[in-house]
C-alpha cells in the first residue's frame, strides 16, 4: 500500500514553519482506495509570500482542526503503507516534526517520485512537478493546493508504476543496472571488479573504447554509473556499453594521472572535458640581448615551457601585472606597455626603470627569480610517494623543472632509495592539465611521502 501525500506550509523549515493543508490519497497499486485532505490551523501567520503562492491566507484557516485534531486521521490513513510524496523529504520531514512536537515518534518508508522519475523517465529537463506533469500531458487542478498537486503526483506514480511495477522495493545490484545496457553486456564483470582506486575503460561492440572514468572504488562507480541513465547523453552511451575493462593504480592521484592521459591519448567518444587543453595560455621567460630576464603571456606549444597556465589570455595578463607591482618588475619588460623616456611607472617610482637600463640585469634578474618562484605550480623538484597496486608495492609520482615528468611502481623496500625509485619511473607528456592534478590534490590531499630531490 502507498500513501501517496502533499502538504503546503507557511514557511519552508520545518523547524519554524507548520502545516496548512494536507492531501492523503491511500494508493493500492491499481487505484486510490481512500482518500483525507483538510486545510490545518497552523496557529502562527501565513505569510503574504505564501498567501500569494498557495492562496491560503489565515482567515481561511482560522476556523480549520490544528494539527492535534487531525494526528490520529494521518496515522490511521498511512499505516503500514509507504509514504509518496514529490520531492519526499519536504513533506515527510514537515509531518514528522509535528507529531515530534505532539511527543511522538513518526516513521514511514519512503519514495520519491522526483528520484524515481529522473531513473525511470530520463532526458526532460526539469523533474519539478509543474514541468515534469507539463511533458507527460497530467493535469493539475489547483497548483500549490495540496489535493491538486497530491492528485497529480497519483497520476505521475501510476506512470512510473507502468515503468516498473516493483517501484521503490531494493534489489540486488544486478537487477539495479539500466535497462539500456546493450544486450551482450556480461553484468558478472561489474559485480567481479575490485573494490580499490584505479581507471575503468567503457567498451561498444566493435571493442572502441567510449568512456574511460576514474574511482576510488571501482567496483561501485561502475554500479552506480550503468544504473538507469538520468539524461539523454547517458542514454546513449548506456545503449552502447557492451563490456567494461578497468586499471587498478591503489593512488588515487595516479588514477586522476591516468584518466587524463588516457582521455587525451583516446579521446573517448563520451568524455569531452579533458580532451582538450584547458589552459592554452601561459607566462614565460627569456633572456634578451641585455642579459635581463623578460616575462611574457603567450599561447604556447611545445618549444615553451610556462611557469603557469590559465584558462584565458586575460587572466594570464591579470596575474602578470599583479607579479609586476608585487616584485617591482618593469611593465616593459613584461610586455604589458611600451617604455620611453616619458615611463610612467618609473616617474610615480613603482619600478626602476631596468627597461631604461637604469638597473643592473643582477638586481633586476634577483627579483624575476622570486615572482617565478611565487608563479610555480608544482613546486621544487621530488618524488611523490604514495599507496601502489597492492600491499606489495608503492608509487611514485616525478616532478622536476616545474613539469610532470612520469610514474611508476616499485617494491617498498626502496622507499629511501631515491636512484632505484627514479629506474622505476615511466616518462609521460607534460601538460597544464597534469600540473593542475598535481597540485589541486597536493593542496587538498595527503600522500605517504614527499621526497626532495637536489
Amino acid at each position: 500500500m502507498y500513501s501517496i501525500i502533499d502538504i503546503e506550509t507557511n514557511g519552508l523549515n520545518s523547524k519554524r514553519g507548520k502545516i496548512t493543508e494536507i492531501a492523503i490519497f491511500k494508493h493500492d497499486g491499481e487505484k486510490i482506495v481512500e482518500e483525507f485532505q483538510t486545510l490545518i490551523n497552523p496557529e502562527t501567520p501565513i505569510p503574504y509570500e505564501i498567501t500569494r503562492i498557495t492562496g491560503i491566507s489565515s482567515q481561511m484557516v482560522e476556523d480549520a482542526p490544528k494539527f492535534y485534531q487531525v494526528a490520529k486521521e494521518i496515522l490511521e490513513i498511512t499505516e503500514d503503507s509507504v509514504f509518496v510524496a514529490h520531492n519526499v523529504n519536504f513533506d515527510y520531514g514537515f509531518i514528522q516534526e509535528e507529531f515530534k512536537n505532539l511527543g511522538y515518534t513518526f516513521k514511514r518508508k519512503k519514495l520519491c517520485t522526483v528520484k524515481q522519475s529522473k531513473l525511470l523517465l530520463p532526458g526532460h529537463r526539469s523533474y519539478s512537478l509543474g514541468r515534469i506533469c507539463k511533458d507527460l500531458g497530467i493535469p493539475i487542478e489547483g497548483r500549490h493546493r495540496a489535493a491538486g498537486d497530491a492528485r497529480a503526483t497519483v497520476t505521475l506514480f501510476e506512470k512510473l508504476l507502468e515503468v516498473d511495477s516493483d517501484l521503490g522495493t531494493k534489489r540486488k545490484a544486478s537487477e539495479q543496472l539500466s535497462k539500456y545496457l546493450h544486450p551482450e553486456f556480461d553484468i558478472s564483470k561489474i559485480l567481479e571488479a575490485p573494490k580499490k582506486t584505479g581507471v575503468y575503460y567503457l567498451f561498444n561492440e566493435k571493442g572502441d573504447i567510449i568512456y574511460v572514468g576514474k574511482s576510488t572504488n571501482i567496483r561501485t562507480r561502475l554500479n552506480n554509473h550503468l544504473r538507469q541513465p538520468k539524461t539523454n547523453k547517458a542514454m546513449r552511451m548506456h545503449n552502447e556499453v557492451a563490456d567494461v575493462d578497468y586499471r587498478v593504480t591503489g593512488s588515487e592521484l595516479m588514477a586522476l594521472l591516468v584518466e587524463s592521459e588516457e582521455i587525451k591519448r583516446i579521446k573517448p567518444k563520451f568524455n569531452s572535458a579533458l580532451k582538450r587543453n584547458n589552459f592554452p595560455f601561459g607566462i614565460i621567460m627569456e633572456e634578451d640581448l641585455f642579459g635581463y630576464m623578460t616575462l611574457s603571456v603567450v599561447k604556447y606549444n611545445q618549444s615553451h615551457n610556462p611557469y603557469s597556465t590559465f584558462t584565458t589570455k586575460a587572466s594570464a595578463q591579470n596575474r602578470l601585472e599583479q607579479l609586476s607591482r608585487e616584485y617591482r618588475l618593469c611593465l616593459g619588460l613584461c610586455g604589458l606597455q611600451k617604455c620611453g623616456s616619458g615611463c610612467v611607472t618609473k616617474a610615480v617610482e613603482e619600478c626602476n626603470g631596468a627597461a631604461l637600463y637604469e638597473e643592473e640585469p643582477t638586481c633586476y634578474n634577483e627579483r624575476v627569480r622570486e615572482a617565478l618562484e611565487s608563479l610555480t605550480v608544482l613546486g621544487k623538484d621530488a618524488l611523490i610517494i604514495d599507496r601502489g597496486k597492492d600491499e606489495d608495492s608503492l608509487s611514485a609520482i616525478l616532478i622536476q623543472g616545474n613539469k610532470y615528468i612520469g610514474y611508476g611502481i616499485f617494491d617498498p623496500e626502496f622507499q629511501n632509495n631515491k636512484d632505484e625509485i627514479l629506474e622505476q619511473i615511466s616518462y609521460k607528456e607534460d601538460n597544464p592539465d597534469s600540473r593542475y592534478i598535481i597540485a589541486s590534490y597536493l593542496k587538498h590531499k595527503r600522500v605517504k611521502q614527499i621526497i626532495p630531490l637536489g
